[in-house]
């Protein structure tokens, strides 16, 4: 009886085996690359201000103020961030059968084109990836989408992003999806890439 037993709790856990679905979702600016598109804001006294992505990362929305984010609807100047994208690289080559691999951004959807195409300048196949490109810098906006995934059928959740906002958002679907597996980390790395300036020669 307790080898039976032991057989069933097998066979039950390799069936959750094979109705795994694997879920690897990157943000774009300061994650997957760094580029030199900015934000600019203009406060409620019409002082002018301009942002990095990493800078806006830790902003606090002030509804007085206006933000322009037109500078996003194109890449930049982009630099690749190899830690993530090697990442992003292992997962397609892992296949997608049980896996899906997604682009999760803020940016507008008419920066789509621009981020295809940088992705496959540095070879990644992005016949292979899901664009959400939500026109919406709330993070709940990002936290919403992956429930959805979640409730699609995701069962292993895996997302990188260089807000702390929106790791924490991501972090507190935990609560609702406890049987869930889901891992949210900060990325750091666009601190370490070196500005591409090209110098002129005389």
């Amino acid at each position: 009886l307790i080898l039976i037993n032991n057989m069933l709790k097998l066979l039950e856990n390799w069936r959750e085996y094979l109705n795994e679905s694997k879920l690897r979702v990157f943000d774009f600016d300061d994650t997957i690359a760094k580029s030199d598109s900015n934000i600019h804001v203009t406060t409620d006294t019409g002082k002018k201000i301009t942002m990095t992505p990493g800078e806006y990362a830790t902003h606090e929305m002030n509804p007085s103020y206006k933000y322009d984010f037109s500078e996003f609807d194109e890449v930049i100047n982009p630099r690749e961030i190899k830690q993530i994208t090697n990442i992003i690289r292992n997962a397609l080559n892992a296949g997608t059968e049980g896996r899906e691999v997604a682009i999760l951004t803020a940016r507008d959807p008419a920066a789509e084109l621009s981020i295809r195409n940088y992705l496959e300048s540095i070879g990644l196949d992005t016949s292979k990836i899901t664009f959400e490109l939500l026109g919406d810098s709330n993070p709940q906006a990002k936290a919403k989408w992956i429930a959805n995934r979640i409730q699609a059928g995701a069962t292993d959740v895996l997302f990188f992003d260089d807000s702390g906002k929106n790791i924490e958002a991501v972090k507190k679907l935990k609560q609702l999806y406890p049987n869930v597996k889901i891992n949210a980390r900060i990325v750091k790395y666009a601190e370490d890439v070196k500005e591409n300036v090209e110098l002129k020669t005389s």
